[in-house]
């Protein structure tokens, strides 16, 4: 007779560690970053993995979870935990949302961000830097480092640029492969279009027919998405860096 090992399980995984945990006397923190992609994760859209998470925040003290996503309407509508059909319905958490910085904290942020790394920039550049990227965490962090290694104001703000046009154009993409409208619709923002029913005239413009609940049901995904939010009965492109590549 012979014996085979079983495969080991998810859930097995999180034994393990909690037991590492326990054994070490702290905590094992398990991270997943853009985790509303989890939702394709398995046959049943991810709900074994959050069922496994479920066992784990009941059972094993000695393991926390960290979920991040840039997509925080999905990454909610995944995690349901506010969802009754959820596995992890009810359970309580505690929620980080980085919100776009304000122009004076921005120039602080890259201030300090100089700071730590011995750097003198001057005020001008740090408010031209703020000028065009605005407060988005992930451009600022990103033009300070070309800073630090290139040392121009010039090169950095290039390099950002460059790499915000690849990193926003790859994305477009993956988002037309779902609706070609969508890249429609931003760009309608883009350019000042920014009410219901002059979005649907540009889009019906450009794309031909489309019903009410359909585009409504767009522009609610492109708010989870973090590409949009409606103030005041109009649609904005939040990240400002998306909204002059969307006008290129």
């Amino acid at each position: 007779m012979q014996l085979k090992p079983r495969e080991a399980t998810f859930v097995d995984l999180l034994d393990f560690l909690n037991s590492l945990g326990r054994k070490a006397g702290k905590k094992v923190i398990i991270a997943f970053d853009e985790a509303q992609y989890l939702r394709f994760y398995g046959s049943r859209g991810g709900k074994e993995l959050l069922a496994a998470v479920a066992y784990a925040y009941d059972s094993l003290e000695h393991l926390g979870f960290v979920f991040t996503g840039s997509e925080v309407g999905l990454l909610h509508d995944f995690l349901g935990l506010d969802d009754y059909s959820s596995p992890l319905y009810g359970r309580i958490y505690e929620e980080v949302e980085v919100k776009p910085f304000r122009r004076e904290l921005s120039r602080e942020f890259l201030r300090r961000g100089f700071d730590e790394v011995g750097i003198s920039v001057s005020e001008e550049e740090i408010k031209a830097a703020v000028e065009e990227l605005d407060g988005i965490p992930g451009w600022l962090v990103e033009f300070g480092f070309h800073y630090w290694k290139k040392g121009s104001f010039e090169k950095a703000l290039e390099m950002t640029m460059r790499k915000a046009r690849a990193v926003i154009r790859e994305e477009l993409k993956e988002l037309e492969k779902r609706s070609g409208r969508y890249s429609l619709i931003l760009r309608a923002i883009a350019m000042g279009i920014t009410s219901w029913s002059t979005i649907k005239e540009y889009v019906e413009t450009k794309a031909g027919p489309v019903t009410n609940a359909r585009l409504s049901e767009l522009l609610k995904n492109l708010e989870k998405m973090g590409w949009i939010t409606k103030e005041n009965g109009k649609y904005r492109i939040i990240d400002p860096v998306v909204e002059k590549v969307l006008r290129e």
